[in-house]
């Protein structure tokens, strides 16, 4: 297989499911003989000393007007001479992808990480640029089926590649020894933001906590619902076994030592939380919106329940609780669907396929 210049194209490295997602397939292209560069084109983050330590160039072009920024990804793109520039999501496309076949870069790529906007004026900006790429990636097939269905938008331009996940650091890291028996543990990852819906997560397990009160759930993100958030758990009467987290960078440990994942989403992708939670073997309890659905019935690790319905999410939690034989079957299954289909070398080969089949007729 070739090697190929791969840039990609994203707001910032800010910690996130996506940003964390194109950390990780920089690095493994990198690893795989590709000459990697990252651009920003808001801020940089703090997920960018980790790409610079591995040696893979980091480089923000945030300017004081877009047409500044514009002039300096083409020129960047002129000196580097990219095979494939890969923009991620609305803003580093509508940015990124013009200027790129501009410039003259042979293959040009978006992946849509998230789910459709309420804003049609996006919506229609983006399939505007997208015209510039070869493919625009949907993560999930009902993603695909979302984006098809937006304004002045072009199917014939899309496909599928679902998203995968490295598995997170110290997932192997053994919990501390427990003095008496350890409660049941929920676990969720994600921003706090209205599009999450924490405060049905919390309600739900309110629910749950009444008949079944040896339970406690571990919230791992950061956001401007925060300080909401701990109002209503302390109104809810479940301050007591409710942890706000913050955002961590060691994700793995605390999903190794909980039992069951929980996402309570009214808008998704397909999240990298969710997937990470399958390579720690944790059943999920998810809501239907986005590929979570798809994910977990293909593989059958997990319950879906209908979003903004606490009592249909309590339920679930009780009924795994009160079940340890399924939960562990449960486990198992997520594990091995995650191995089977979610690994980040399948990501990664899925992408160099999808570059090569635009690159190929140009290369010798």
């Amino acid at each position: 297989m070739p090697s190929l210049a791969i840039h990609h194209v994203l707001d910032s490295l800010a910690v996130g499911g996506a940003e964390t997602l194109v950390c990780s397939l920089a690095r493994f292209q990198q690893e795989a003989g590709h000459r990697v560069v990252v651009h920003c084109i808001a801020a940089s983050g703090p997920l960018a000393h980790e790409l610079q330590t591995a040696g893979i160039p980091v480089l923000l072009h945030h300017a004081p007007s877009r047409r500044l920024t514009l002039l300096g990804l083409f020129r960047t793109f002129r000196r580097y001479r990219p095979d494939v520039v890969h923009c991620h999501n609305i803003a580093p496309t509508v940015l990124a992808a013009p200027v790129a076949r501009i410039a003259g870069v042979p293959c040009v790529v978006s992946t849509r990480h998230g789910a459709v906007t309420r804003s049609r004026r996006r919506e229609r900006k983006f399939w505007l640029a997208a015209r510039f790429c070869w493919r625009v990636v949907a993560v999930s097939r009902s993603a695909a089926q979302q984006l098809a269905g937006g304004p002045w938008a072009r199917p014939d331009k899309l496909t599928v590649i679902l998203n995968g996940a490295s598995v997170p650091p110290a997932l192997g890291a053994a919990p501390p020894p427990a003095s008496s028996p350890r409660p049941f543990t929920l676990v969720s990852v994600g921003r706090l933001h209205r599009v999450k819906d924490f405060p049905s997560l919390l309600r739900a397990v309110a629910l749950a906590a009444a008949a079944f009160p040896d339970l406690r759930l571990w919230i791992l993100g950061d956001g401007p619902e925060r300080t909401q958030l701990e109002s209503l758990a302390s109104e809810l009467g479940i301050g007591h076994c409710v942890k706000l987290l913050g955002a961590r960078n060691d994700v793995g440990r605390w999903l190794a030592q909980a039992d069951v994942f929980v996402l309570a989403s009214l808008s998704e992708g397909l999240p990298i939380a969710l997937l990470e939670a399958f390579a720690a073997g944790l059943p999920a309890v998810v809501t239907a919106v986005g590929g979570m659905p798809e994910v977990v019935q293909c593989c059958g690790a997990g319950v879906v329940v209908p979003p903004s319905q606490p009592e249909a999410l309590a339920q679930a939690i009780l009924d795994l609780a009160h079940s340890p034989d399924r939960l562990k079957a449960l486990g198992e299954l997520a594990r091995g669907c995650y191995a089977r289909h979610f690994t980040l070398e399948r990501v990664a080969a899925d992408y160099l396929r999808l570059y090569m089949e635009r690159l190929a007729p140009h290369r010798p």
